[in-house]
């Protein structure tokens, strides 16, 4: 599911904001034993953040998640430019070594699978406390809050905190596949970091 941009923030009943974390954003599928790492262009990813694959391993259940993968801060030029110096590392020493320099967390924001379930067809005010109740926050998993109707607060905290934008979403709407008007990005124009790569 994509967002649309929007130029202006805005403040609505009926919608979720969330800050917009600069990373790569990635579809995490765990079945059984057996962890993936998908990124949107379809590149797995395990080999270069073992350490999200073995937290998301130790997580139970089988599941699909959308989720935001970032180093340090989630936001600038120094987390994003580690985050892509480690997705391209094949050495596993370097590997292993990176990760202990500059670990990953994976910041998930939704859920479309859970167990033989398809959770997609639900509301996102239904799916995000079945994603909450996944799992609890460590160094390595974050769930990505939200904060429901006052959206130009929000976007008040996201420049104060020199973030890349926000997303807001339409507690009410399914998940699905493409681009849609229920997922809204909204740029901060200030951001420490210019043509941002990192979306939602």
């Amino acid at each position: 599911m994509l967002s649309t941009l929007r130029r202006i923030p805005f403040s609505a009943a009926g919608w979720l904001f969330e800050w917009k974390y600069d990373g790569f954003r990635l579809l995490v599928r765990k079945t059984n034993d057996s962890v993936e790492l998908l990124s949107r262009p379809g590149n797995l990813l395990n080999r270069a953040f073992p350490e999200i694959v073995e937290a998301v391993a130790n997580v139970d259940g089988s599941f699909v998640w959308d989720c935001e993968l970032t180093v340090g801060a989630a936001r600038g030029t120094e987390s994003f430019d580690r985050l892509r110096a480690r997705a391209v590392m094949s050495v596993e020493p370097r590997i292993r070594a990176a990760a202990a320099r500059s670990p990953a967390r994976l910041c998930a924001f939704d859920i479309l699978v859970l167990g033989k379930r398809d959770l997609r067809g639900m509301a996102l005010r239904e799916r995000k406390p079945i994603l909450r109740q996944c799992f609890d926050d460590t160094p390595f998993l974050l769930y990505a809050t939200g904060i429901e109707t006052v959206g130009e607060l929000v976007f008040e905290q996201v420049v104060a905190h020199d973030f890349e934008g926000m997303v807001a979403k339409r507690l009410d709407a399914p998940y699905r596949r493409g681009r849609s008007s229920d997922w809204l990005k909204i740029k901060y124009g200030g951001y420490s970091r210019p043509a941002a790569l990192g979306f939602r």
